[in-house]
């Protein structure tokens, strides 16, 4: 369990008054092949990008720490643990950082990511600021001018840009996040998520049969939005340990025979009626929306709808 230590971790660290401050920037196409550069502030924002990583590193210590699992979904009074050696593209960032030694930056390659350190050792406190739209760089359309004596210039390369908002904090060994998705979109760590995909899908289609369960679950471990909705599936089993009995190949045949309108294939196998999963782009998550039980009937206007996200009505 990694949530407990890592709470006690991140608050030794912040007891001890980190000070100090150490700037990166992450550039390249993604984490794995990113090269690190240091760069400095002016003292000032320097002194306010320092308190901004205390106060947000302090701000997760008054949440409730959870170990991560890619089928929670958190409340804003939560903050998620992970082991960073779980996480490897960001283990091998947060070394590098933590080592201290990288080059100062001189432009390049697309920034990936901005990083900024307090304190020192292993307890040194890290905040990244992963790319995104209106997060580290940004390109309008217009052009971007700066004065110089006079004669406003354009500015050709990409600018950085600070918030004081970051994606993920690392302490002692571990990383602290509110996110739940950010360690597979991003950090490119899912084998958590395929873990908990791969076992969901295996309990809920045991009384099931399908032609082509091979290549659905292939497609569940490959694709990051089948693996959510395999996460929800799995929510549902643990608020619900009902919902299972509804997965049967008998009640989820006759559910595509009565409302053909969601066109989900069925064909036999060994002479008995099966689902069918159709690899092909358009078609592919209509297995996991079955399961997910992603329909929902409008009693208003007597129409029947696709849903991925509803919530339970109990009388």
């Amino acid at each position: 369990m990694s949530a407990e230590p890592g709470r006690r971790a991140l608050a030794a660290a912040l007891s001890a008054g980190p000070t100090g401050l150490d700037n990166f920037v992450v550039r390249g196409e993604a984490l794995a092949d990113a090269d690190l550069a240091r760069f400095d502030l002016v003292d000032g924002m320097a002194s306010t990008v320092a308190d901004d990583v205390r106060r947000a590193a302090d701000a997760l210590t008054s949440k409730q720490f959870l170990e991560y699992d890619p089928s929670y979904q958190t409340s804003s009074s939560q903050v998620l643990v992970e082991k960073l050696s779980d996480i490897p593209e960001l283990d091998a960032v947060d070394a590098a950082v933590r080592r201290g030694d990288a080059p100062y930056d001189s432009g390049g390659r697309p920034v990936v990511a901005m990083v900024h350190a307090v304190g020192s050792g292993k307890a040194r406190v890290v905040a990244y600021r992963l790319k995104g739209p209106g997060i580290a760089t940004r390109r309008s359309r217009g052009i971007t001018l700066i004065p110089r004596d006079g004669v406003y210039r354009p500015i050709e390369a990409d600018v950085l840009f600070y918030e004081p908002r970051f994606d993920v904090v690392t302490c002692s060994g571990y990383a602290y996040f509110t996110t739940v998705t950010l360690i597979q979109t991003k950090l490119h760590a899912a084998d958590k998520a395929r873990d908990l995909a791969r076992g969901t899908l295996k309990e809920v289609t045991a009384k099931i049969r399908i032609d082509g369960f091979t290549d659905l679950e292939q497609a569940v471990m490959d694709d990051p939005s089948m693996r959510a909705k395999m996460a929800y599936v799995a929510r549902l089993l643990q608020s619900d340990p009902d919902y299972a009995k509804n997965l049967t190949t008998k009640k989820l045949i006759a559910f595509v025979e009565t409302y053909p309108d969601y066109d989900i294939p069925i064909s036999t196998v060994d002479g008995k009626k099966a689902l069918r999963f159709d690899p092909s782009p358009q078609h592919r998550h209509q297995i996991p929306r079955l399961l997910a039980d992603d329909y929902l009937h409008s009693y208003l206007t007597d129409r029947n709808y696709e849903a991925g996200s509803k919530q339970r009505v109990r009388n």
